[in-house]
């Protein structure tokens, strides 16, 4: 196949045998060395810009994350701290645990909630300590000691025992 050349005005344009042409520097357009879309840029320097942008956006992400925590347990310490200490007299209505934790090797974690509802119909759940959560039982009354959702103390009210009349037992 021979190479054809043409002549036009806008420059001498060679087109080989496929039709495609060599030499494009006079066409409007095609001025210089074309290569696509992304020809301008630098795939390295491109990829290197996002791994830093996605990578400083997860940082930002993590560390809003942890002020929000941090902020979150200021606000409920510091609003403990300001709510009245209060004895109500209560009855244990419900008592619940639960466990995060424990999967493969790590080690396990326990929550202790107990839910009191006062003489008024309200209640309230706190978090307890294993020991107290323990020695409370549902319809246990007594008077609950509590300041916002801190636990303090459960008095419960002297009962008799069921077993014991008169100072005789029954068998």
């Amino acid at each position: 196949m021979a190479l054809t050349s043409v002549s036009s005005s806008m420059g001498r344009l060679s087109v080989d045998g496929f039709g495609v042409f060599d030499d494009m520097n006079g066409v409007p357009g095609f001025e210089g060395n074309q290569g696509g879309f992304f020809s301008g840029f630098n795939e390295f320097a491109t990829m290197n810009a996002f791994a830093s942008i996605f990578i400083g956006g997860i940082f930002l992400i993590i560390a809003g994350v942890i002020v929000f925590v941090i902020i979150s347990g200021v606000r409920t310490w510091s609003s403990n701290n300001a709510a009245a200490l209060l004895t109500l007299h209560s009855t244990v209505v419900a008592k619940r645990t639960e466990v995060s934790g424990g999967s493969g090797d790590s080690s396990a974690t326990t929550r202790y909630y107990v839910t009191f509802e006062f003489d008024n119909g309200e209640r309230t759940e706190l978090i307890v300590g294993g020991n107290h959560y323990g020695m409370m039982v549902e319809n246990d009354r007594g008077m609950l000691t509590y300041q916002g959702t801190r636990f303090k103390h459960f008095e419960r009210d002297v009962q008799p025992q069921s077993g014991v009349s008169k100072g005789q037992f029954y068998t």
